[in-house]
Formats: structure tokens, C-alpha cells, sequence
């Protein structure tokens, strides 16, 4: 099993276009779910929660549109696809920097695992 998201985070931004074929907001998180499943280190699920309470989206959405919502009102959300590069910039760098927030809780986010 690898290692959790939470201990890989620093070198996925450090080493960005690395592990990431296309550096866009849309392959980032491409990156993420796929990481979750072959990691087994399952967090998500507890990340689209933890985004919840800070009232930007409605529930329904899924994770990269509530952080979306970070930056964007819900009604008008851009279709990442059409992303322009400093769009896609912007939404990573929002990105890292929720998931940064996430995990610096005490001890974290207990992460479900396989």
C-alpha cells in the first residue's frame, strides 16, 4: 500500500508536473482520486465533507466543484475544461492549499483504509 496523500502532498506540489502529465486543475484531481484508489489510503469522501461547512457549495456537488466554489460563486462555475493555463494555476494552487488545510488539523483526518 503507499504512502497516505497527507505524507505525499509536499512532494506531489514540489514535483507538480511530474506526476501529473497535464498540470491543470482537472488532471490534478484526475491524479488525486486515482492516487486514493491505488494507495487504498481512502480521504475524499472526508475531504468533500470537510468542505461542506464552509457554506461555498450546495451538498450535491462533487469535491472539484466545491473547490470550485472556492473561487467561483456555485451558479457559475466554469467548465474546467476551457480552463485558460492561469485558471488552471489559480484552481491547483487553491486546491493544494485546502487539502493543506485539511490535513493540519491535530493529528489530521482519521483516513479510511484498506
Amino acid at each position: 500500500m503507499g504512502e497516505s496523500i497527507r505524507e505525499f502532498l509536499p512532494e506531489l506540489k514540489k514535483h507538480h508536473g511530474i506526476y501529473v502529465m497535464r498540470r491543470t486543475y482537472e488532471g490534478t484531481c484526475a491524479f488525486l482520486s486515482g492516487y486514493e484508489l491505488g494507495s487504498g489510503h481512502y480521504f475524499l469522501k472526508d475531504f468533500h465533507s470537510w468542505l461542506l461547512p464552509r457554506k461555498k457549495g450546495r451538498p450535491e456537488l462533487f469535491w472539484p466543484l466545491l473547490v470550485l466554489c472556492e473561487a467561483y460563486h456555485d451558479g457559475s462555475l466554469p467548465d474546467i475544461r476551457y480552463f485558460t493555463p492561469e485558471q488552471d494555476e489559480q484552481m491547483v494552487s487553491v486546491l493544494f492549499g485546502l487539502l493543506e488545510e485539511f490535513f493540519s488539523g491535530v493529528n489530521g483526518p482519521q483516513i479510511q483504509t484498506n
